[in-house]
C-alpha cells in the first residue's frame, strides 16, 4: 500500500516546462480563435483543435520522435479519425467488432520504439471519431480534412517549440528514440489483442448503460493497460483520481459562468497547465486536462456541465475493465505456468 502512495505521488520536477505549455497551448487553441473570429461553424472549429491537440500529444510522449515520423503521424491520425467515423455510421454489433480490430492492429506499431506513440494515438483517435456524435460518411470527409489541418498547424509548433529548445540544451546520443529496445513481438501482439478485446468490451458496456461520449472509457483503457497487475492498477488509479477531482473543477465552472470570452482564458490556461505537466505526473495532468475537455465542450454545447460527472463514469468504467482484464490474463498465465510443471 505504502508503494501505491508513493507511486501515486511521485512528481518528475525536472519534467515541467512553462515554456513548451505555452507553445503547445497556442497552436492548439489558436485555431478556436480564429474560428470564432470569422465565424465558423462550431464543428470546424473544434476540429483543427483536436487535430493538434493529438499530434502534440504525440509528440511530447517521446520528444526525440522524427520529424519525418510525425509528418506521417499528422496522415495517419488524421485518416484514422475519418475511418472510426466510418465504422461507427455500421451500426453498434460491427462497429464494435471493429473498433477492436482497429485498435488491435494499430497498437502492433509498439514493436517499434519510433512508431508505439503514433500507434497508440491513432488507436485513440479511431476510438474518438467512432464516439463523437454527428457521424456520417460526409462528417467522415470533414473530420478528417480539418484534422489533419491542426495536426500540420501542430507540427509547425512543435518545430518552433524544437527549434527553442535546442539553443538551450544539447539533446545527448542516449535520448534518442532509436537507442531504445524494440519490445518482443509476441508481448506486443498479446497486450494489443488484449487491449482491442477490452476496448470493444467497453465500447458494448457503454452502449448498454446509454453513456455518451464512449470513447472516453476507450481511450482509459488504451493508455491505463500496462505489463502487469500493479503498475495497470496504479496507473489507472491516477486517472481516475485526477479525472474525479478535474471534473469537480470542470462542473463548477461550467455552471457559474457561461462569458464566452472568460471560458476561452479558462480554456487556454488549462492548456498550459496539461503541456507543461506532461510527464511530471499523471494526477496533475489529468485534473488539468478534464476541465479543458469540459470546458471546450460547453463552448459549442451550452449548458452540457453535466458531462463532467459522464467521464468519471466512462474512464471509472474504462479503468475497471482495464484492471480486470489484465488480472484476469495474469490468473490465465500462472495457471498456465502451473500446467506447464505439473507432473
Amino acid at each position: 500500500m505504502s508503494r501505491f502512495v508513493k507511486d501515486i505521488r511521485r512528481v518528475d520536477k525536472s519534467e515541467f516546462s512553462l515554456t513548451r505549455g505555452f507553445i503547445a497551448a497556442a497552436f492548439v487553441i489558436s485555431p478556436i480563435i480564429v474560428g470564432f473570429a470569422i465565424h465558423l461553424p462550431a464543428l470546424i472549429l473544434a476540429l483543427p483543435t483536436l487535430g493538434a491537440m493529438i499530434l502534440t500529444n504525440t509528440e511530447m510522449q517521446l520528444p526525440a520522435i522524427p520529424s519525418r515520423i510525425l509528418l506521417v503521424a499528422c496522415f495517419t491520425e488524421a485518416a484514422s479519425f475519418g475511418l472510426g467515423t466510418l465504422a461507427a455510421t455500421t451500426g453498434h454489433l460491427l462497429s464494435i467488432l471493429l473498433l477492436g480490430i482497429a485498435v488491435f492492429v494499430t497498437l502492433i506499431a509498439r514493436v517499434s520504439p519510433k512508431w508505439a506513440t503514433v500507434g497508440t494515438f491513432t488507436a485513440i483517435i479511431f476510438a474518438i471519431g467512432m464516439g463523437l456524435p454527428g457521424y456520417s460518411m460526409q462528417s467522415a470527409g470533414l473530420r478528417t480534412l480539418f484534422s489533419l489541418i491542426g495536426m500540420l498547424w501542430a507540427l509547425l509548433g512543435i518545430e518552433i517549440q524544437r527549434f527553442v529548445l535546442s539553443h538551450r540544451i544539447h539533446l545527448s546520443g542516449s535520448q534518442s528514440a532509436g537507442n531504445e529496445q524494440p519490445r518482443p513481438r509476441l508481448d506486443v501482439l498479446g497486450s494489443a489483442l488484449i487491449i482491442g478485446i477490452a476496448s470493444a468490451l467497453a465500447a458494448a458496456t457503454t452502449a448498454v448503460l446509454g453513456l455518451p461520449r464512449d470513447f472516453w472509457a476507450i481511450v482509459t483503457i488504451i493508455v491505463a493497460i500496462r505489463p502487469n497487475i500493479s503498475s495497470t492498477t496504479t496507473f489507472t488509479s491516477m486517472i481516475v483520481i485526477g479525472t474525479i477531482v478535474g471534473a469537480l473543477i470542470a462542473a463548477v465552472i461550467t455552471l457559474e459562468n457561461s462569458n464566452l470570452y472568460l471560458r476561452l482564458a479558462l480554456l487556454f490556461s488549462f492548456a498550459v497547465m496539461v503541456f507543461a505537466t506532461m510527464k511530471v505526473n499523471v494526477v496533475l495532468t489529468q485534473i488539468f486536462l478534464t476541465p479543458f475537455i469540459i470546458i471546450l465542450l460547453n463552448i459549442y454545447y451550452p449548458g452540457e456541465w453535466y458531462l463532467s460527472f459522464i467521464r468519471i463514469l466512462d474512464v471509472g468504467i474504462g479503468g475497471a475493465i482495464a484492471v480486470a482484464m489484465v488480472y484476469l490474463r495474469s490468473a490465465l498465465s500462472r495457471s498456465r505456468l502451473l500446467g506447464n510443471r505439473t507432473p
